[in-house]
């Protein structure tokens, strides 16, 4: 891999445009190649003099960067003393703290003081966890800058057959600030020494298991890798037999209904957990639960059309034993299949169902989103447990079972309803009363009107000569139209961050970009034309070109297609926004610092280790803040 696409991969985002720009200086080095004048048709001073000008031009640009890269090091540098002195602090007090086991104290007054113990070591540990990885982030900005100055240097030489970059590099950079890694390795063995004493009991195994920070970069395993090829072979093979199955053997009318119906809901989730598994990037982790979900989808379908062939005489018992296994693979608290992702997701579920009764944060927000795309999955599966739980195997009633009842437009209002609350009560705990959470619980509102005249259209469909004649349909449109607009506007302009720049080479989007620019302008349309996919099935089912649950499935795909790709820019406008101050990681408060455990913290700041002294550090930190 070139070196280009490794500074790219390995940067730490929330700092991306504190790092020095090698590919704009590696462009500025073509340019200078393709300007040069020519030896054949230019004298011999015109080709001198304009080599030393470019020389002149590139190591000004080179000078601009170090100074750059230099300031914001020694900003964070000063953020990570403080940081390491204030968590210092804590950590003694703490491990200072006396016990009480005397007999004036009451059995709840010992369980109280325990419970809070507790609580404070899981604090430090997270904190202190937090604060190693920024100092392993600050590394490996030391380690990236370096790198790409070197290189950038010798390329210049390479291409500008000088040495007067080289002849730079050893003079500006090898004795930056920025290169020296002295004061941060002794703050790192520091932090793994108070662990290890304090907080894991002296075992130093343990405290490096607990700090330790995967390699960037770290390829994918050739064993994980195989492993993976072997499953995804056997889940299209077990697909293709699906299929030929269903073509050659198919299923009695009175069981297609239950069929089709009963296997959508958790067929679209199990896409849904590969998007999911997908949109993290983390196949070693997040893609051990959709793959079993993969697999028990087809063996299921599988057993229902051959059920007489294997001795089962009901087929109905595949698709409930597939979603029994599904909320077993969810619930069962067993140390397998990442159960802390398990175990996270059924609380975030579940704050998310009890959103006007506790704060909302960005997580709970993120999967109240997830559920609003999964509306057509949830009332699939409230279908199920109606089949099963009233009409249980009644074959002459199975179409019965899908019909449309009370519960239904219900079912489909309650993901909005989630997220209307959340917003609600986002607006409650804002203490700034922000208008922008009011208008975020508009945009959910649209859902009950659209529910509503849908659901009064389809009740009164037969008492009109056609569709059009029906006041309710047009309201349905109506309501239909305000929710795309509504929707699509706040995606791209709030949701993603676009629409910042209205001019230029970045015309539509915003200033900063992690994927490619083209990427945003798919993102754009994709978006409005899958918003606006109603419209199409609309078409289609009133001029009877598909039948209404076949055109069901396909928008339950594509919603489902768009969260996919809305979870990336989403998420990647969150990071960048959350991070307008270049935090790369949590800040996990602790208590407060006295006046006393100041002072000491300020001696500490003012010790000599590297950086002279708090006064010095600040004034350069001062510069660095004017430059940029």
């Amino acid at each position: 891999m070139k070196f280009g696409k490794t500074f790219e991969s390995h940067l730490t985002i929330e700092w991306r445009q504190q790092y020095m720009r090698y590919g704009d200086l590696k462009e500025l080095i073509k340019q200078g190649v393709e300007n040069a004048p020519s030896p054949l048709t230019s004298s011999d001073y015109e080709v001198q003099a304009y080599y030393k000008a470019f020389e002149e031009t590139f190591l000004t640009e080179c000078q601009s960067e170090l100074t750059g890269v230099n300031n914001f090091f020694l900003e964070k540098l000063l953020e990570a003393r403080r940081k390491h002195g204030h968590l210092k602090l804590q950590l003694l007090a703490y491990s200072r703290e006396p016990g009480h086991t005397g007999s004036d104290s009451s059995l709840s007054q010992r369980a109280e003081r325990s419970q809070k113990k507790v609580m404070t070591t899981r604090q430090l540990r997270y904190a202190y966890a937090e604060f190693y990885l920024s100092l392993v982030l600050i590394q490996n900005y030391q380690s990236l800058n370096e790198t790409g100055f070197r290189k950038i240097c010798e390329k210049y030489d390479k291409n500008m057959r000088s040495v007067a970059a080289g002849r730079w590099f050893a003079e500006n950079v090898l004795d930056a600030p920025f290169t020296d890694v002295r004061l941060l390795q002794r703050m790192t063995i520091e932090v793994e020494d108070l662990y290890t004493t304090h907080l894991a009991n002296g075992d130093r195994s343990l405290a490096m298991e607990k700090l330790r920070v995967p390699p960037l970069g770290e390829p994918t395993p050739p064993s994980m890798v195989f492993r993976a090829g072997i499953a995804l072979g056997m889940l299209i093979m077990l697909l293709v037999a699906t299929a030929i199955s269903y073509w050659k053997r198919a299923p009695l009318e009175e069981h297609t209904p239950g069929l089709m119906r009963l296997f959508r809901g958790p067929f679209t989730w199990v896409i849904f957990n590969f998007y999911m598994a997908a949109n993290v990037a983390g196949w070693q982790q997040a893609g051990k639960l959709p793959a079993p979900l993969a697999f028990f989808g087809p063996l299921s379908m599988l057993g229902f059309l051959y059920n007489d062939l294997i001795g089962v005489s009901d087929p109905y018992v595949f698709p409930l034993g597939l979603i029994l296994i599904m909320v077993g693979l969810l619930v069962v608290p067993l140390p397998i299949m990442n159960w802390p992702a398990r175990w996270w997701t059924i609380k975030l579920v579940g704050r998310v169902i009890t959103a006007p009764l506790h704060y909302v944060g960005f997580a709970d927000f993120w999967m109240g989103d997830q559920m609003n795309s999964l509306v057509s999955c949830i009332v699939d599966h409230y279908y199920t447990v109606r089949f099963y739980v009233i009409s249980w195997l009644r074959y002459d009633r199975v179409n019965n079972c899908f019909e449309p009842d009370v519960m239904v437009p219900i079912t489909m209002c309650l993901p909005g309803w989630f997220r209307f609350a959340q917003c609600l009560r986002r607006f409650r705990d804002s203490g700034s009363k922000s208008m922008s959470y009011l208008i975020n619980a508009g945009k959910y509102s649209t859902t009950f009107l659209v529910v509503l005249f849908s659901t009064l259209r389809s009740n009164s469909e037969g008492g009109y000569a056609n569709t059009f004649s029906n006041p309710y349909t047009w309201l349905f449109l109506s309501s239909c139209v305000v929710a795309t607009v509504y929707c699509y506007l706040w995606d791209v302009i709030r949701d993603f961050g676009l629409f910042r720049i209205m001019r230029g080479e970045r015309i539509f989007l915003r200033k900063q970009l992690v994927y490619p620019q083209a990427f945003y302008y798919f993102v754009i349309v994709e978006n409005l034309v899958l918003r606006l996919f109603w419209a199409v099935e609309f078409t289609i089912l009133y001029h009877n070109l598909m039948t209404p649950y076949n055109m069901r499935t396909i928008s339950s795909i594509l919603e489902i297609t768009r969260r996919f790709i809305w979870n990336y820019v989403r998420l990647e406008n969150e990071h960048l926004f959350n991070c307008g101050n270049f935090r790369a990681t949590r800040d996990i408060h602790l208590a407060a610092l006295n006046p006393r455990q100041e002072r000491m913290l300020e001696s500490m700041m003012d010790e000599s280790d590297g950086v002279s002294n708090r006064r010095k550090s600040k004034e350069r930190i001062r510069l660095g803040k004017e430059y940029f």
